[in-house]
């Protein structure tokens, strides 16, 4: 497989499965796209594009998706853990009233009792923690500097609270 590099911005991707596209792509775009493999997920907040195929040159845009990518969104709702149906503001809403938030712990226990669907659910084809934990330290920051939580998020570090000792499904 080719490099995983965004054709529109150049970050490096992460692959995706098939599962993820086919999940969430709109039929249209299903429709047209050539090879539904090989995809990688753009991890750049700013950039339209949500997948790429190196190797077809395909792309398909966040717009093209069943479902917002809450790390690409500057607007309410942003969909943080898509399992469980979470959203960025009650991250940023907990921080903001009790200093944490117990939806991480949450979260975690039920991907631990195998609830969890992330490859079929979120874009990123991954366990969303990463994402979460990413949101909270940002509502901290931001309560801390007075600074309105409106600007896409940076994509957070692999953490993935859906591990249960299960063969690695084939995410970095």
């Amino acid at each position: 497989m080719s490099e995983l590099n965004c054709p529109t911005c150049g970050a490096k991707g992460r692959p995706i499965s098939q599962l993820t596209v086919d999940s969430l792509a709109l039929d249209v775009v299903l429709d047209r796209l050539q090879n539904r493999q090989g995809f990688g997920y753009c991890p750049t907040a700013t950039c339209p594009v949500a997948w790429f195929q190196p190797e077809t040159g395909e792309s398909v845009d966040k717009s093209d998706l069943k479902v917002r990518i809450g790390m690409k969104e500057v607007s309410a709702p942003r969909p943080i853990c898509y399992c469980f149906s979470h959203d960025a503001s009650e991250f940023t809403e907990a921080i903001r009233k009790k200093g944490q938030s117990d939806l991480p712990a949450e979260i975690a226990a039920k991907c631990k009792q195998g609830l969890d669907r992330c490859e079929e659910t979120n874009p990123q084809g991954s366990c969303c923690l990463g994402n979460v934990n990413h949101v909270i330290k940002t509502a901290r920051r931001e309560m801390e500097q007075a600074v309105p939580i409106a600007q896409p998020f940076a994509m957070a570090a692999d953490v993935d609270c859906c591990s249960t000792g299960k063969k690695d499904d084939g995410h970095e």
